[in-house]
């Protein structure tokens, strides 16, 4: 379907979420002129500065460009959508064609958890997730080096790895985010210990921008492989076709919730799981798409122990529980508003841009 945008200007806003040291939420709001509002995240497209100087230049519509402009555009085009949702007086899922996607599983990422990084600090953190309900969690146990450690950090990663998987047991899904960190050689001694410890998935260990090394990858292990978060295009998914197991768009940086779902559409024989190591808007717009995905969709990833509060900057629309969201009922768009006067949330820049001519759902 195609839905035309507020035919009259439309105010913007952008909002600074303070979430802690590694963390901030960046949220946009559009209000057209008929007073209709949509949120969209564009968390992590980098500096605050370099966001709002991209902003107040007048970003390009179709979320062209550098990983910044397609990211900030990523968030445009999802307030868009959700406002486009809301004028129809239709939940997002139900404005995109989808069917209600129930409770949707999700997975701890608990990567951005404040603490230490020791292999007993991350054990601590996964058992914590799994108390709390979770039935999968994910890591990333290459990313930081500890300097008292007497190990490499291809070493060090894997201790990780195995304190997490003797605190959650056996019948927890582990996963592993490598984030291209290590080089094939290093990676490649570590493919049949990561087997043995029961990955649910190793993510990124080789990035779908370097299809040949995937590619090599690929032949060196049966474990089941997923990536695909900085992806923006069909024709990069196209060529990692059979070498990933498990996508990941992101509605952030793929350019916005619509690029996400095409993503998705482009890999029918691929599972989906939309990366997601946001904020409360981007989560509900991920979430809103479980429902037009179908059967292929697997746990959505949601940053385990980052802030307390989190559900409480949006009024309480993210609704989670035992490792599981529900979708506000019948709620017109991703179905929140940004509560502008809690304490962890600042406005930083207000302006026009340019109305889009069309939302397509």
């Amino acid at each position: 379907m195609s839905v035309n945008a507020s035919a009259g200007p439309e105010r913007w806003e952008l909002f600074r979420v303070a979430v802690g040291a590694r963390t901030e939420w960046l949220v946009l709001r559009v209000t057209g002129e008929d007073g209709t509002r949509g949120h969209g995240e564009c968390s992590d497209a980098g500096s605050l500065p370099r966001v709002v100087e991209r902003l107040a230049s007048g970003l390009p519509v179709d979320g062209e460009g550098g990983f910044l402009s397609r990211t900030v555009a990523g968030g445009v085009e999802q307030a868009r959508v959700d406002a486009a949702a809301r004028r129809d007086g239709l939940p997002l899922w139900d404005w995109l064609g989808g069917e209600h996607p129930g409770e949707i599983e999700l997975y701890a990422n608990i990567n951005r958890v404040p603490g230490g990084r020791s292999p007993d600090d991350v054990a601590a953190c996964a058992w914590a997730a799994v108390r709390d309900g979770f039935r999968a969690v994910k890591l990333a146990p290459f990313d930081v080096a500890d300097p008292r450690a007497e190990i490499p950090l291809p070493a060090l990663g894997l201790a990780r790895l195995g304190a997490a998987r003797a605190a959650v047991g056996a019948s927890v899904a582990l996963m592993a985010d490598a984030h291209e960190r290590l080089t094939l050689d290093e990676l490649a001694p570590l493919l049949g210990p990561l087997a043995d410890l029961g990955l649910y998935w190793l993510e990124d260990g080789v990035g779908i921008a370097r299809p040949d090394e995937l590619a090599e990858l690929r032949s060196l292990t049966e474990l089941t492989l997923a990536g695909g978060e900085f992806a923006s295009d069909v024709g990069e998914v196209e060529k990692v076709d059979g070498l990933v197991d498990v996508l990941m768009p992101d509605v952030k940086h793929a350019g916005g919730t619509l690029r996400a779902r095409d993503l998705a559409r482009s890999a029918p024989g691929t599972r989906i799981s939309f990366h997601n190591p946001s904020g409360p808007v981007a989560t509900l717009h991920a979430a809103h798409l479980t429902g037009v995905c179908g059967g292929s969709v697997e746990p959505l990833e949601y940053a385990y122990g980052e802030a307390s509060w989190r559900s409480a900057v949006v009024r309480g629309a993210e609704r989670i529980g035992e490792g599981r969201l529900t979708l506000p009922d019948d709620t017109p768009g991703i179905g929140l508003d940004l509560d502008t006067d809690h304490p962890a949330v600042t406005r930083v820049w207000s302006g026009r841009l340019e109305p889009h001519p069309s939302c397509r759902g």
